[in-house]
């Protein structure tokens, strides 16, 4: 189903984008003026010259829209003939054939020349030179020395911060490493690094050891440094863990936190309670904390002050009329929007939206082509009422479909709705919303 524009829609000058012509295998029998349409069975692009809205008993008229190219005139130029030279209408297919006169050269290697014949290219007669390879009198360098009786001296180098070459006598040249090397790409190497100085390795980037361990690793100083095994093991001793749940049925409890037969804990161990009853007059629920104020020694008959007690749990939230009257726990809702069941389950009732109505577009004036509604916002929503605060989508009466009118305030508290061409009343639905 199409989107109904039901007027003028006016794109400001933006490029419209992406959009094909409707598709028809034969000529509407009505249209208007400047409609476009694309004849599939005669794949031509057509628009409408002769409006017409009572087809059959007068159809509209759709005209291609160009002519297309009528007839072809081709002429010969220097190198190239073409065929037809004539004036050819219809389906015209041009042939081009080389101009250039047929000279003395052999067919098999013969080329166009500039003066428009087929010549064959004079090549200069063959030189070659052979090189003896000598060694140069000095430096790191080769010499090659000609059949012609010259001498070319090849010098060679080392890459900076990478290779050296050093001469070693007048048959050797020897290729070493740098002191300082320099590698700009990857390194890959397949045994053990070694380094026997001393100073700072740098990495500007991370370092990956691909699953394998760091060994020897010095205690960190400073905030940034990196730590070994046992400075962790020094700086997290003593820090509580979690220590699993408790059972509270009766003090001490299990395991026991009470009595002279307490087990030893850390400062910061915990234990979540699993069955409720009370440790040291404290009253505990499932899902309460106990935490460890400080250490405690096995057997040392804690008092309630060594512990923490956070009570966790809370009852469940009932709604009610109003906020003072709300059964307070985790939340309290308010009764007239809400349900809460007896294990607290949160529902919100059905809600109705005061600020938007379906409006039936009736009373419509006809002018110009085009059919005006008008609805008064403050009969809707209440004198204080602003068209200019209103949305509004315009629906088909019969099957709920969003058409696209003008929609435009007038100014006085009323939106119009205009369409074209002209329509009946009660056709369409207005849905208004207040913003």
């Amino acid at each position: 189903m199409a989107i109904n524009f039901l007027n003028t829609v006016d794109l400001n000058n933006n490029q419209l984008n992406n959009a094909a012509i409707q598709n028809l295998a034969t000529d509407p029998i009505v249209g208007v003026l400047g409609q476009l349409i694309f004849n599939t069975t005669a794949n031509l692009l057509k628009v409408c010259t002769t409006a017409s809205s009572t087809g059959p008993t007068v159809n509209a008229v759709y005209s291609e829209i160009g002519s297309g190219v009528t007839g072809v005139t081709t002429t010969d130029g220097t190198y190239i003939n073409l065929t037809p030279i004539a004036l050819t209408t219809g389906e015209v297919t041009v042939t081009a054939d080389i101009s250039a006169l047929d000279g003395t050269a052999v067919a098999a290697t013969r080329f166009l020349s500039k003066d428009n014949t087929w010549d064959i290219p004079a090549f200069p007669a063959q030189s070659d030179t052979t090189y003896n390879l000598t060694s140069a009198p000095t430096g790191t360098a080769i010499r090659l020395s000609g059949s012609d009786s010259t001498n070319d001296d090849v010098t060679f180098s080392g890459t900076t911060g990478q290779t050296a070459i050093t001469r070693i006598d007048a048959s050797e040249l020897r290729v070493a490493l740098t002191d300082d090397v320099t590698i700009v790409d990857d390194l890959s190497v397949g045994g053990v690094i070694e380094q026997t100085g001393a100073g700072e390795n740098l990495f500007s980037g991370n370092l990956n050891l691909q699953t394998a361990g760091l060994k020897n690793v010095a205690t960190g100083v400073s905030s940034t440094d990196g730590v070994n095994l046992g400075q962790v093991e020094l700086l997290v001793a003593g820090v509580g863990v979690f220590k699993g749940a408790y059972d509270a049925t009766s003090d001490p409890g299990s395991p026991k936190l009470s009595g002279a037969s307490n087990i030893a804990l850390d400062q910061g161990d915990y234990f979540v309670v699993s069955v409720a009853g009370t440790l040291l007059g404290q009253t505990l629920e499932p899902g309460d904390f106990i935490f460890v104020d400080a250490a405690i020694a096995a057997s040392s008959t804690p008092t309630a002050a060594d512990y923490t007690f956070i009570i966790a749990d809370a009852n469940i939230a009932g709604a009610d009329s109003s906020d003072g009257a709300t059964k307070k726990g985790v939340a309290g809702f308010d009764s007239e929007n809400f349900t809460v069941s007896s294990n607290g389950w949160v529902q919100l009732k059905p809600q109705s939206n005061p600020y938007a109505t379906s409006v039936d577009l009736t009373s419509g004036v006809d002018a110009g082509g085009e059919t005006t509604f008008t609805v008064d916002i403050t009969a809707l929503f209440g004198t204080g009422a602003l068209a200019a605060n209103c949305r509004a989508e315009v629906v088909t009466a019969t099957g709920r479909q969003t058409v696209y009118p003008d929609i435009t305030g007038n100014g006085v508290g009323s939106l119009d709705f205009k369409f074209v061409p002209v329509v009946a009343d009660s056709v369409y639905e207005a849905l208004i919303t207040i913003v």
